[in-house]
């Protein structure tokens, strides 16, 4: 038998066996692993999803929680609240007699 004979001949079976190969993976294999990966990440999605959600909810009730608890007191409002209505009556006050035509006090001038 020629020697080359033999070897076209199992050079052929090589690359007609890895191009059957090679379709079945590409066809036949792969889609199904693919729709198995899919499944498993959407699986995975939700779990994770579930666990983010039960995490979330758990903070928002405890920052709620905090925030209550950490509430002023209403003598600690009631300054603030005089205070924010002194800062803005002053102003108004400026204003005014800057309409008006009043001079600004040696204090009230800016520096």
């Amino acid at each position: 038998m020629n020697w080359l004979a033999i070897v076209v001949t199992a050079l052929f079976s090589a690359s007609l066996t890895c191009a059957a190969l090679a379709w079945w993976l590409q066809y036949r294999a792969r889609p199904r692993i693919m729709e198995q990966l899919d499944e498993e990440f959407r699986l995975r999605l939700k779990e994770a999803s579930d666990v983010l959600a039960v995490r979330v909810e758990e903070a928002v009730r405890r920052g709620v929680r905090e925030g209550f608890t950490s509430l002023a007191s209403k003598e600690v409002i009631q300054g603030t609240t005089r205070n924010i209505a002194r800062t803005g009556a002053g102003f108004v006050e400026d204003s005014l007699g800057r309409i008006l035509g009043r001079r600004p006090t040696r204090d009230d001038e800016p520096e």
